[in-house]
């Protein structure tokens, strides 16, 4: 069986994009898990996160669909698992997720029968591999975890979509936490761990902790500190990690003063430093680059004179300066509070 997570389906990149940049990430997402699931026969388990966020472009939930019923149709005994995550959820009960509508339209296929939805609480995946959703805050979580560790999971595998020993997320509901106390009740009761949520892959605890990774970069902040990203196959009961993209084929750091930059790279980070007159040629180059490369993202991570120009992380200049904060707001509310909130700004 196939385990992937986090490919973050309808990205909508604004920092280091352009927009035929953006459609052509999209594309090259959905086309990577196309490509994944055709080498798989059996069970396709994705671990959370499928889209980028919890309302996507509808049109990508369709393609989606397609790449899904496709593989579906060509074996009956074929089986598709779609786990929760965080960006498949939210406090509104009232607004469906892209997540949801996917399965929504996977149900009203003749391979309905195909198609399992997990999205509250524990419960078994297939043969010996069970999981535990995004849950709606950390307490849920934590009771979730305490019934996995009553069970007896020794030969059994435990699908999460959290971070592992993240204190910065211990107290946010939106991104759930599994603490080294958590790990170490359900190492004792024997399961083994497998990560989904955190885009760097690693392996821990001799193998019985694995976070991993997403399995292609949607950011630059993706590829750094990660060489090369994986999917995960289980077999046998063993698990096997199988490289899924390279990072020395195709991202690349390469000084602002020289950006003479092969085709190849989809990922580029523009580096160096500048003295604050050269800023605006900094600013121009990387824009110019973005506009003649075919790179999907091309980030600023430029410093000039102690400051550091760099549009790498997600509330950079560029997504604020395009960030409709009372838009944001408002998709939020029902209709009667949207009213109240513009008589107020009015």
């Amino acid at each position: 069986m196939l385990v992937i997570n986090d490919l973050h389906i309808g990205v909508n990149r604004a920092g280091g994009t352009t927009p035929q940049s953006q459609a052509a990430l999209r594309d090259y997402l959905r086309n990577g898990l196309e490509q994944l699931i055709s080498q798989e026969d059996e069970f396709v388990i994705v671990n959370g996160d499928l889209f980028d966020s919890f309302t996507v472009d509808t049109m990508e939930v369709m393609k989606t669909a397609v790449i899904f019923l496709k593989w579906l149709s060509k074996s009956d005994s074929r089986g598709l698992h779609l786990i929760a995550g965080n960006h498949d959820w939210s406090p509104r009960g009232d607004r469906l997720s892209g997540f949801h509508l996917l399965a929504y339209m996977l149900s009203f296929s003749e391979n309905e029968h195909q198609v399992v939805v997990h999205d509250d609480g524990l419960g078994r995946v297939c043969k010996n591999v069970w999981c535990i959703p995004h849950m709606p805050n950390q307490e849920l979580f934590n009771a979730e975890v305490i019934k996995a560790s009553e069970m007896d999971g020794k030969g059994k595998h435990l699908l999460l979509h959290c971070n592992y020993k993240n204190a910065f997320t211990e107290n946010s509901d939106h991104s759930l936490n599994l603490n080294d106390d958590q790990v170490n009740l359900l190492m004792e009761a024997g399961w083994t761990l497998v990560f989904g949520h955190e885009h760097v892959g690693r392996v821990m605890r001799s193998g019985k902790v694995v976070i991993v990774g997403n399995q292609y970069p949607s950011s630059v902040i993706d590829c750094i500190g990660d060489d090369d990203k994986h999917c995960l196959r289980i077999q046998d009961g063993l698990l096997h990690l199988e490289r899924t993209w390279a990072g020395h084929e195709n991202y690349v750091e390469v000084d602002w003063k020289d950006l003479k930059v092969s085709d190849k790279y989809q990922f580029i980070r523009v580096i160096g430093e500048a003295s604050a007159a050269e800023s605006a040629e900094v600013i121009k180059a990387v824009s110019k680059l973005r506009q003649s490369h075919s790179a999907y993202v091309i980030t600023n991570a430029v410093k000039t004179e102690g400051c550091d120009l760099s549009n790498e992380l997600t509330n950079s200049i560029e997504d604020i300066k395009v960030f409709d904060v009372v838009g944001a707001i408002m998709s939020e509310l029902t209709e009667q509070e949207q009213n109240v909130v513009k008589g107020l700004l009015q």
